[in-house]
């Protein structure tokens, strides 16, 4: 499948990723029940927990332009008068500390090289994080 957009991402159909833009020197565990108490994630650190949810919401926005442009035909989709209530976790990968992703039971090589990666590109794996085996 060939690329919608002039960007890096949808590089093959098996190579696909999408970008969410990297605003901080740092970020917070954005697990709500975690105990850590929105710990600071020094950038380039953490581990990304990227959901089903996610991938299948991002699959045809993979820049923040059409990502844009797909919540803004939801809303109109919905009527001017409707509430359009944005599920984040839907749409943006959620960045975790080591309690909270182990917690999710994440590959915590693999959502920590995802982490990396996306602070270092604002690039994204268009795939959920693999969850760690555990006997």
């Amino acid at each position: 499948m060939k690329s919608i957009t002039s960007t890096s991402t949808w590089q093959d159909e098996t190579n696909r990723s999408f970008e969410v833009p990297v605003k901080h020197e740092a970020g917070f565990c954005s697990e709500p029940e975690c105990s850590c108490g929105k710990a600071v994630i020094p950038k380039g650190t953490g581990y990304l927990h990227i959901t089903q949810k996610v991938v299948d919401f991002r699959q045809d926005c993979p820049t923040p332009r059409d990502l844009l442009y797909k919540l803004n035909k939801t809303q109109a989709d919905l009527g001017c008068f409707e509430t359009f209530e944005l599920d984040h976790r839907a749409v943006y990968p959620r960045l975790l500390c080591r309690q909270a992703a182990t917690r999710h039971q994440l590959s915590l090589e693999v959502a920590a090289q995802d982490a990396e990666n996306w602070w270092n590109t604002g690039e994204v794996p268009l795939r959920s994080t693999p969850t760690s085996h555990r006997s």
